[in-house]
């Protein structure tokens, strides 16, 4: 079993100090080798964190796009199945499928020159985008 923990990256959607939108990398609450219930063997796990403010299942039909716009609140958003993409203001456009997970945090985007704020967002192919979105508490860390 491998001693060191693994590292696991997520999509940080947030803004930056000017209040436009970036896109950064995110590294995953540090991790350790613990068992996570009785009689199963120890499995590398962050600590839980009780910031959940409530979870939902959306799906998105192919073709949807969601237009420039903020988070409603700070979310996680992960994929179960389908593909997407998400484009905030400074031009990084990231496609995301089942496996991965952004954390969607400009909820204090302001307009750039053009008019467009926080993120755009929208459906890869022809097959429907199921997303778990877990809304978080608004004092929660990243």
């Amino acid at each position: 079993m491998a001693e060191t923990a693994p590292t696991v990256e997520l999509i940080h959607v947030t803004t930056g100090p000017d209040g436009l939108t970036v896109t950064e990398r995110l590294p995953a609450p540090e991790m350790t080798m613990r068992p996570v219930g009785q009689g199963i063997p120890p499995i590398w796990a962050s600590d839980p964190q009780a910031d959940v403010q409530s979870w939902s299942i959306w799906t998105l039909p192919p073709g949807w796009r969601g237009g420039w716009h903020r988070n409603p609140s700070r979310q996680w958003v992960m994929p179960i199945s389908g593909r997407w993409w998400v484009e905030t203001q400074d031009g990084v456009r990231t496609e995301m499928g089942p496996g991965e997970a952004h954390l969607g945090d400009d909820t204090n985007a302001v307009p750039d020159s053009t008019g467009r704020v926080g993120h755009d967002s929208g459906v890869i192919g022809d097959e429907p985008l199921v997303v778990m979105i877990v809304q978080l508490d608004d004092h929660s860390p990243a």
